[in-house]
């Protein structure tokens, strides 16, 4: 009788504890299967997303993070008609993250390179650049971050907010447009001028007049008429049995290129000078005569100063296009000119319409 209890008292504790594990293990059960059907739930939008391309490291937010945040600055999901491909990178560099996003929208391309501070910084800029591509109105409700792209390749893909801004103050400032200051002279003027021109070749000595001219500018371009006078000067060559006086008077048609240097117009000129030389030798010939002179004449002009009158300086090279002979009462020559020098000082004077 006393074993019979005995085998009795021992059974009830052993069912016990198979009950209490029984308990304690359903529950387990029931979380590891919550949790694998929330692993599946949350990469759903990465899967479905088919435009995005975003692999990060671990410890970066996901691509479902870069979906939410696109979704809610735009209120929605993309439209149907958007034709977008995204592909971002990012990177440690030891200081800071660098992230690398291409965009591809309807046919064009635009890629940026960012650093910034935390690898969220950088989801949330792979997102800014979504968000803009699509609609870049929004710009004023996207947030701003520290840093901000040089946009390469095509710019449809919008940049970043702050973007702008930053390019902006890194470039260097637009020209400012200034009005025009005038020209030291008319841009149109009508000139008058008076000078000493001297002559070294076309008369058997050195000889100073007096020289006028005017004429009109049309940009650098200046076409004048003179006229030109060197008075008789006498003369004893060797032979003469009588002094021999010499002249000449021309008028000339001139044509400059002045380029404007600012202070100083300089360029090249050429004259034509027509007229005729005269000379006369006293008795007992007691002879005159007057033959005709065609003269060329190249070499540059200077003027200074301005802009209502200017000092004007020339230096030319002077070819006879006639070449008279100078002879004496014995028939002997005395001078033939050939080529020559000319050379002048005067003032210009300028007036007529702006």
């Amino acid at each position: 009788m006393t074993r019979t209890r005995q085998r009795g008292v021992g059974r009830p504790p052993l069912l016990a504890c198979l009950l209490v594990v029984l308990f304690l293990t359903l529950p387990l059960r029931g979380e590891t299967g919550t949790s694998t059907s929330f692993e599946t739930t949350a990469s759903e939008p990465e899967k479905a997303a088919t435009w995005l391309s975003w692999q990060p490291p671990p410890e970066c937010p996901r691509a479902d993070f870069v979906l939410e945040r696109v979704r809610s600055w735009l209120g929605g999901a993309l439209p149907e008609s958007t034709d977008l491909q995204a592909a971002g990178e990012v990177r440690w560099t030891g200081e800071d993250w660098e992230v690398s996003v291409v965009l591809l929208m309807d046919g064009a391309r635009g890629e940026r390179h960012v650093r910034v501070a935390t690898c969220g910084d950088a989801a949330e800029f792979l997102a800014v650049a979504i968000v803009l591509a699509v609609d870049p109105s929004r710009v004023s409700e996207l947030p701003a971050l520290d840093e901000m792209p040089a946009p390469e390749g095509d710019e449809r893909p919008a940049p970043p907010p702050d973007e702008a801004t930053e390019v902006a103050e890194a470039a260097p400032p637009p020209p400012v447009e200034t009005k025009e200051e005038p020209r030291r002279r008319s841009k149109q003027p009508w000139f008058l001028g008076v000078g000493v021109e001297g002559a070294l070749g076309a008369l058997p000595s050195f000889q100073l007049g007096p020289l006028i001219e005017g004429g009109i500018e049309r940009g650098p371009l200046v076409i004048g008429l003179g006229a030109r006078l060197l008075p008789p000067v006498s003369q004893s060559p060797a032979g003469a049995v009588a002094d021999i006086s010499y002249a000449l008077a021309a008028g000339r048609l001139e044509a400059c290129y002045l380029a404007d240097l600012g202070l100083l117009d300089l360029g090249p000129c050429a004259n034509l000078d027509v007229g005729a030389i005269w000379t006369h030798q006293g008795a007992p010939g007691d002879t005159s005569q007057v033959v005709p002179w065609v003269e060329l004449q190249l070499g540059p002009k200077a003027r200074l100063f301005g802009p209502k009158a200017s000092l004007v300086l020339g230096a030319r090279l002077s070819v006879p296009l006639t070449q008279p002979t100078f002879v004496v009462s014995t028939g002997a020559p005395v001078h033939q000119p050939t080529v020559g020098m000319v050379a002048d000082i005067g003032a210009e004077f300028f007036f007529g319409r702006e």
